[in-house]
Formats: structure tokens, sequence, C-alpha cells
């Protein structure tokens, strides 16, 4: 009965791996094992790379595995699924030769190899050094002007990198051209480094990147800019009207002794242009009535130009200068009259009252010191134009308070 029994289970045995075997075979040609390389590239990251160290150059930056799995997990297998890491823990500065481990976050995938299996890196100190940083100025003030010591905020910044590319720094500058400025330049500008040479540097990190420029601009000793007045003598036609007055250019550079450029105030005179019986615009390159040892820079002449038209409704008045109530200290306007073309209805323009279109300045700072600044007109009656104001500008010396 026992040899009986035993039989049996050997057969039940026999039957049950037969029939295992067959099912792996079935198995295994529905869905069969693949072996390769997975073909998507996978980054390589590092681990216990100290905080003081760097890696320069490394001879590659990923690497592919070979796997073997299921062909229905390697159909949807992606990068996300393996990770490529190189231990850094431990070594010194200069190349080394690390070994590469590759790992899947899917069990049913197992790796067999790694191409290729080694990294070499060339691992390099962290170093930090505080720069001040230089201002590059690209290009020169105008004529008559020039800069000042640049303000810096902040005045330094800290470079931090490869210990080899940090030594080579000679030098943390930002550039700001000027483009013309008569006053202060402010920008914001990016922190750039340079190596003795003048070569430019990179890869390396700036705090900050970059800084706020403050370049002073101010007027030499000597020179004064003033604007240009036009000098208009004589009546044109009967019939018609002096409708715009204008100077080219409207703003001078004056050369000379300070005590002179001083006498002159804000404006300076041309010569007279006489406008009597003119029917049309007259166009004439006059020459400035400046005082002995004053000069101007770049130029000996204006264009005048009187634009003359036909009388529809035009007026020309003459009108004081005051600074605006903004400003409450005492001040002295040079000019102190302008001349005022207006247009608009003739009942109006006939009617005008003298305290009507007033002329005032606005004084850009409201402190001790003298300023070029815009004439505007106010207290303009409805249905009136201020086609200009000749000039246009006015020179304002604040004198502070009265003691």
């Amino acid at each position: 009965m026992l040899r009986s029994f035993l039989s049996n289970v050997s057969s039940a045995l026999i039957a049950l791996i037969f029939a295992l075997v067959v099912w792996v075979v079935a198995t295994n040609e529905q869905n069969p094992t693949r072996e390769g390389l997975f073909p998507d590239p996978i980054a390589i990251t590092y681990e216990n790379l100290a905080a003081d160290m760097t890696v320069l150059d490394p001879s590659r930056l990923a690497a592919r595995v070979r796997i073997r799995t299921q062909e229905d997990i390697w159909q949807n297998l992606n990068n996300a699924n393996f990770s490529v890491k190189a231990d850094l823990g431990g070594l010194e500065p200069g190349a080394r030769q690390v070994n590469l481990v590759a790992t899947s976050a899917d069990p049913r995938v197992r790796i067999i190899g790694l191409d290729p299996p080694t990294l070499q890196v060339t691992l390099e100190k962290i170093r930090q050094t505080p720069l001040l940083v230089r201002v590059r100025v690209l290009d020169e003030p105008p004529l008559g002007y020039e800069t000042k010591t640049p303000e810096i905020k902040p005045p330094t910044v800290v470079v931090s990198g490869p210990q080899n590319k940090v030594e080579r720094v000679n030098d943390a500058t930002v550039e700001v051209a000027l483009r013309g400025a008569k006053t202060a330049v402010e920008r914001e500008a990016n922190v750039v480094l340079h190596d003795a040479q003048g070569n430019q540097i990179q890869g390396l990190t700036i705090t900050p990147s970059t800084v706020r420029v403050n370049i002073p601009i101010e007027q030499r000793v000597g020179y004064k800019d003033a604007a240009v007045k036009a000098l208009i003598v004589g009546n044109v036609a009967s019939g018609y009207w002096v409708s715009d007055i204008s100077v080219d250019p409207g703003t001078v550079t004056l050369v000379g002794a300070p005590n002179a450029l001083n006498q002159l105030g804000g404006f300076v005179e041309t010569e007279a242009l006489d406008v009597a019986g003119a029917k049309e615009n007259v166009v004439k390159r006059v020459r400035l009535k400046l005082p002995e040892g004053v000069s101007v820079l770049n130029a000996a002449d204006v264009m005048l130009r009187v634009a003359v038209e036909p009388v529809l409704s035009g007026k020309t008045v003459r009108r004081r200068v005051s600074v605006s109530d903004t400003c409450t200290l005492p001040s002295k306007i040079s000019p102190d009259t302008v001349e005022v073309i207006l247009s608009g209805p003739l009942p109006i323009l006939q009617t005008l009252k003298n305290d009507d279109v007033q002329i005032v300045l606005d004084a850009p700072r409201c402190a001790s010191g003298t300023y070029q600044a815009e004439l505007r007109a106010v207290n303009v009656p409805d249905k009136i134009t201020v086609e200009s104001i000749v000039p246009a500008t006015a020179e304002v010396t604040v004198l502070g308070e009265i003691p």
C-alpha cells in the first residue's frame, strides 16, 4: 500500500513539474525575456560631494545601462526608471577614476552592466574671494563736462567657484555708457569678471550679480550752458504776423572766464534780425552777442527762423517769468521776461489782460543752487493757444532761506 501511495505521489509531482515547464515555455513564447542596452542614456549624478569641492570637466555626463527583463516590462520603461550615481565621498582634489553604480526603480528589471562602468572626474576646491567693483565708462561726457568718482552699491561682490578659475580673476567690472548725458547717470549693471589680459572669465558665481552705479556729471569751471534768445527788430508787412521764432541750437555751451560767464545769466542774445516788411518766413544764420573773452563751444553762430504768416488770429506778448509756488524760497530768474506767441480768436486776443497768460518756471530742486528749467504758461484763456515761449528755458537761482 505504501509503495502504491509513493508511486502515486511521484506521478503527481512529475505531472506538476511537467505542467510548470509547459507553462513557463508558453509564457516565454508569448512574453520573452529581453536583454540589451537600454537605448536612452541616463544622466550621471554625484553623491557625497564635499561642500567645499566642485567637479571640473567630467569625462561623461551620462551612461547607458545593460538590462534584462520581460518584453512587456521593457516597453514601458523610461529614463525615470533608472539612476546612475558616482560616489565622490572622501576623494581628494585632482583627477580621479570613480566607479558608477546603476539601480532600477522596478525590481523586475535586472541591471547586468554599465557603459562605461567608470567615470573620470577632476575635483577641485571651491574658493570664495571678495572683489571691489570697478566702473568702466564706455564713452566721454559732452564737451565742457566731466565725470566724477562713481558711486557703487554695493561696492564689493563675492566671487566663488573652482580655485584655479577664481585665482585667474583680475578684476570685477561694470560697463556704463553716458550717451551724451549732462546730468548724473544712474543704472543697474551686470558685473563681469576679467583676467589680467582682459579676457572675460565665465563659469563663476558672482554675489550679487548686479550693482547700482551712479556717475556724477558736472560742468567744468569756465563752461556754461545758456539758452539762446532771438533778437527780432522791425515789423512784418501789414496783414502778417510772426507765428513762430525758433533757434537751432536752442542751447549753447559757452567758454570763458567764470566772472564773465556769471554776468551773462542764463541766456545769450543773437544779433538783431530785421523782419521789417516780411511777407514770408525769414531764415538766416546769425552770430551771438558775446562779451569779450567769451566764446561758443563748437559754433560761432546759430540758425534763426522767423515764421511769418497772414494774420488769422495771433499775438505776441511779453511776460515776466515767475517761479511756481512749488518752491517758496527766494529766487532769481534769467531771463526774467520772455516773448509769448499766442493764437486764437482775434477778439479774445485783443482783450487780453496783463494777468492773462502768465509764464512760470518749476525749480527742479527747491534748494540753494542754479538750475536750467523749461518754462510753461498758466492762466491761459479758453480758445487761446500758446504757440511758443521764446526762449523756452530760463535759469533759476534759488537763494535759500533769508537769515
